[in-house]
């Protein structure tokens, strides 16, 4: 048999089937290569009561289970029950493609948020993780000496670094223990997170009345299909609409850090700071590194702001939403993004920012934005393109590959 791995739709599937056709817990396992144990644990973790507003809860699922002395045996279920239609008692199901669904959500309850305030993330940068990467210190020897920074769990630490939170990757890790998987995370938590403090979307009213001429820069992710990995970055700008997109290997921290380590590099960070004065994004948490955003790592100084919308309030960014309308004209809800290149991003790219605008007076996102910052349209290296050569079908875009 293999060692446990986390299970794919394909085999949760295969175990509704076969317990649902009475199959021993040894056969189930012979059939997707898993020992009888990951079947007794996955439908354990899995399974739900019908009919309850919280399907999974492990408090009603136990009552359930101790009223029944069929569930306390295998397959700890009532799938395969020859009383199912007749007994009164609370029900409780495998199916696969729930199993697989409550664990996605599990996955992504589990990574979100990041407990830390800026100050304690600016310390572990630039203290501890240069202790680990250059000196070759091990996670062990760092939290035995460095109590007062590193006051959370081992367990989290290697989470952190799982999720991209801190420059450091598990290949500068000499030796990583692993640690059960963390329980899931309460969403309300994640909105008082000190992270939070002075950057909501109160606090971004405030900061742009105090300073009406900073440029403000709207960020957001566009998604494909759900079985893909690659998402577009978006960055508008809202004096000029002009939109810069990036193609992401994933909807990541580390990814987009990655990229906007990029466009420090690319722009220099006077101009960095000068563009992307002040960012405004949604709670997704891809973007909870706002210090990564915010500091100049060479000076140690702050040179931009970042600011979250509230939840569920997409109009406070309505102009990113608006242009994405641009994006989905090319590839709707449901295209999978895995297979494109950054060629075609950028030629997707371009194109929007060469359509005029009736809110810029006929002028394009392009014309503007080379009138008001042109060092910055030469070093991201946009392009113009002639009115009447702006082609926005999905024939251009597969051409652009070419």
């Amino acid at each position: 048999m293999t060692t446990y791995n986390q299970l794919s739709i394909e085999q949760r599937n295969i175990i509704q089937i076969m317990i649902s056709q009475k199959m021993s817990f040894t056969k189930i396992g012979k059939a997707i290569n898993k020992d009888r144990t990951t079947i007794s644990k996955e439908i354990k973790r899995n399974r739900y009561i019908k009919n309850y507003r919280e399907p999974f809860d492990t408090v009603t699922i136990q009552n359930a289970v101790n009223n029944c002395k069929k569930l306390q045996s295998k397959p700890y279920c009532c799938n395969c029950c020859t009383q199912l239609h007749s007994c009164w008692k609370a029900k409780i199901y495998y199916n696969g493609k729930i199993a697989q669904e409550h664990y996605e959500q599990q996955l992504s309850d589990s990574r979100k948020g990041i407990d830390l305030n800026p100050e304690v993330l600016d310390d572990i940068e630039h203290s501890i993780i240069p202790l680990i990467k250059e000196k070759k210190q091990s996670v062990n020897q760092v939290y035995a000496n460095h109590k007062d920074i590193l006051y959370f769990s081992k367990s989290t630490f290697y989470r952190y670094v799982d999720n991209g939170i801190f420059s450091l990757t598990n290949l500068d890790l000499p030796k990583k223990v692993k640690y059960k998987e963390r329980k899931k995370v309460v969403e309300k938590s994640r909105r008082e997170l000190a992270l939070l403090n002075g950057r909501r979307y109160e606090d971004f009213l405030i900061f742009k009345a105090d300073h009406p001429k900073m440029h403000i820069v709207e960020m957001d992710t566009v998604i494909g299909t759900q079985t893909s990995d690659k998402v577009l970055l978006t960055l508008f700008f809202r004096d000029t609409h002009f939109m810069l997109i990036r193609l992401l290997d994933k909807k990541t921290i580390k990814c987009v850090n990655a990229e906007i380590d990029t466009l420090k590099t690319s722009l220099g960070i006077k101009l960095y700071a000068k563009i992307f004065r002040i960012f405004l994004t949604d709670n997704g948490s891809e973007f909870f590194d706002p210090y990564h955003f915010e500091k100049d790592y060479n000076t140690h100084k702050k040179v931009t702001n970042l600011f979250y919308c509230n939840p569920n309030h997409p109009e406070q960014k309505g102009g990113i939403e608006k242009n994405h309308e641009f994006i989905r004209k090319v590839l709707p809800k449901g295209t999978n993004f895995d297979y494109f290149s950054n060629k075609q991003i950028a030629f997707l790219e371009n194109t929007i920012n060469n359509i005029p605008r009736d809110s810029l007076k006929g002028k394009t996102p392009f014309e503007l934005t080379q009138e008001k910052y042109p060092l910055f349209i030469t070093r991201v290296n946009s392009k113009y393109i002639p009115k009447d050569d702006v082609n926005l079908s999905l024939d251009a875009f597969n051409e652009s590959a070419e």
